[in-house]
């Protein structure tokens, strides 16, 4: 069995073309890590405990869960196919990372967002570091203007949802949370919220 065949079959992510055209523009282009299929399972079963009221909630997809580590804004086909080339080039291996929290952000009384909070761990302080320093490097746009806050959202409130307190840590599955990639997306916005489309991926390890 092949390399790439053998990595396939064994569910590592594997290297992404980017899928565009040279006239095309990916909009609201992020660099995020992806977490394995354990991982995403867990978190799916979290996001429903999260969850004020199904009617007042958005869950994200299973298959759309992950951490941002760069926000880019809207970026043109020759920079996306540099940053995907470089990509692997910051990649590393992460230890498993540590869930602190789950918390209603911007607060409970006005929840927009269900998110786990991360500890911010050195390596994962370290990765960030050098995707910023990569995408600041190629002269891509980065947002910038907060500091980085490791989480993942679980699920979109809608108007007029309400929490009485955020979920106590006993919510929170046992375990830890594992990622496997590295990867460029874009994202369009629809009617059912979000969507991400995977332009680039590398594995982390």
């Amino acid at each position: 069995m092949s390399g790439e065949r053998r990595r396939a079959s064994e569910g590592i992510a594997m290297p992404v073309e980017p899928r565009a055209t040279q006239a095309d523009v990916w909009h609201r282009a992020f660099i995020a890590l992806v977490p394995d299929a354990p991982t995403r399972a867990a978190w799916a079963a979290m996001a429903s405990g999260a969850a004020c009221a199904a009617r007042a909630t958005r869950l994200v997809p299973v298959d759309q869960l992950h951490m941002t580590l760069a926000f880019l804004g809207s970026i043109s086909h020759d920079q996306g196919t540099a940053l995907a080339a470089e990509l692997a080039s910051v990649a590393a291996a992460l230890p498993p990372l540590h869930i602190e929290r789950l918390e209603y952000w911007p607060s409970v009384s006005h929840p927009r967002l269900a998110v786990l909070v991360f500890e911010a761990a050195p390596s994962l302080v370290d990765l960030h570091a050098r995707v910023c320093a990569l995408v600041t490097g190629l002269g891509l746009p980065i947002d910038d203007h907060r500091p980085f806050r490791p989480h993942v959202t679980l699920a979109r409130m809608r108007a007029g949802a309400a929490c009485a307190t955020d979920l106590p840590m006993r919510a929170i599955a046992p375990g830890t949370s594992r990622f496997e990639a590295l990867t460029l997306y874009s994202s369009t916005l629809e009617r059912s919220g979000a969507r991400y489309r995977a332009l680039a991926s590398v594995p982390l390890a």
